[in-house]
């Protein structure tokens, strides 16, 4: 397995993923009886995930709860796709089909959730005067502002925040493009009055209550718990996205804020909201 990270991550996958994609093929690998995986293997692979008469999973999720009934098209496909690339290095059998080609039934319809700018800015405003966490506030509107995953709010630095300029450079995840991104003038003033007072031994922009760096799961966790029921996900992402093409904010530009590895992906948010996708974004 470590092998296979090396060989994949920054190149396929990135490292988010990748931790993803490792639990299906530890799951495959329980589940299969042996020999040569075939796409036959990988068929039946999904229809067992699929299928509740025939869901008897050889494991928990990774909550330590029994596995669901029947897992969505989305995790399958991700399950499918993991498997593919899997078997293709460590069995040397390459599968031609693509994953949508072997995950049962169609995509779920995109419905993103996300928020009004009124419940974003009074997000914001609760969490300056309420959490217990000093950078909070300024976390969560970095993240709205700078359209960031988790993932990419927790990696960030004292170093990739330019305070003079504003600008805020991002190392993507999930195979997204990195870029520096101008913070507005509201949320960089939210920023200089947190590290005002700040003190980050870590070196790292936002830290938790004790000073310690955030993981991806922990400032999940804390904005569900006090701040976005709907996820950091649908905050930082989904919502952010929308307001600006809802906004008349010119098609690339979204595209280019939201770091997308293909305009494709912001094409589907332009329709969610009924904006004129360009033919350069393709389908």
């Amino acid at each position: 397995m470590d092998q296979f990270r090396k060989r994949v991550v920054g190149r396929s996958i990135g490292e988010d993923t990748f931790t993803a994609y490792k639990l299906w093929i530890e799951r495959f690998e329980d589940w299969f009886t042996g020999g040569t995986p075939s796409l036959r293997d990988l068929e039946d692979f999904d229809t067992m995930l699929e299928d509740p008469a025939q869901a008897v999973y050889p494991w928990e999720n990774d909550t330590g709860r029994p596995a669901p009934m029947s897992y969505s098209y989305s995790s399958r496909n991700q399950a499918i796709s993991a498997v593919k690339m899997w078997v293709r290095r460590q069995y040397d059998v390459e599968i031609p089909e693509q994953p949508g080609d072997i995950v049962r039934g169609e995509e779920e319809p995109f419905s993103p959730t996300y928020l009004s700018r009124e419940r974003v800015r009074d997000i914001v405003t609760s969490a300056g005067s309420s959490c217990n966490c000093d950078g909070c506030a300024a976390a969560l509107a970095v993240s709205y502002d700078a359209v960031l995953r988790a993932s990419e709010l927790v990696r960030l630095t004292m170093s990739d925040l330019d305070r003079e300029s504003g600008e805020l450079s991002v190392t993507a995840s999930k195979g997204s493009r990195d870029s520096v991104i101008v913070l507005s003038d509201d949320t960089m003033e939210r920023v200089e009055d947190y590290l005002s007072t700040a003190e980050s031994g870590s070196g790292k922009l936002f830290t938790n209550t004790y000073g310690d760096s955030w993981t991806k799961g922990a400032w999940s966790k804390h904005a569900i718990d006090y701040h976005v029921p709907e996820g950091s996900h649908a905050f930082g992402r989904h919502t952010p996205i929308l307001h600006q093409l809802e906004a008349g904010v010119d098609f690339g530009s979204v595209y280019r804020r939201a770091r997308h590895k293909s305009p494709a992906t912001t094409a589907r948010y332009a329709r969610h909201v009924d904006v004129d996708v360009p033919s350069w974004a393709g389908d």
